[in-house]
């Protein structure tokens, strides 16, 4: 079913977390999502989440190098609002 969501999704929305990347199998989910983006079938959206750049860019330098929002700078709702302007068209 997750294989199947992202091949139909035009956006992923990834929240790096420290506890992201401890599991493998997301790892598998952003690979296929990465996939999509450089072929330019999806939009990555990656969300920062008790995360530092440093360990951001130690994970993958081509994530760190993307803009995000970080839990630290913007709410929770700030994030949604701007993510759902960006789907919908209004941003």
């Amino acid at each position: 079913k997750i294989d199947k969501g992202l091949a139909k999704s035009r956006f992923g929305i990834v929240v790096l977390s420290r506890n992201f990347i401890k599991k493998g199998w997301t790892n598998y989910e952003l690979d296929g999502i990465i996939t999509r983006m450089v072929s330019g079938e999806q939009v990555l959206l990656p969300i920062w989440h008790e995360i530092t750049k440093k360990e951001v860019m130690d994970f993958s330098p081509s994530i760190a190098d993307r803009v995000a929002r970080n839990t630290s700078l913007f709410t929770v709702e700030e994030i949604a609002v701007e993510i759902s302007d960006l789907i919908h068209g209004n941003a």
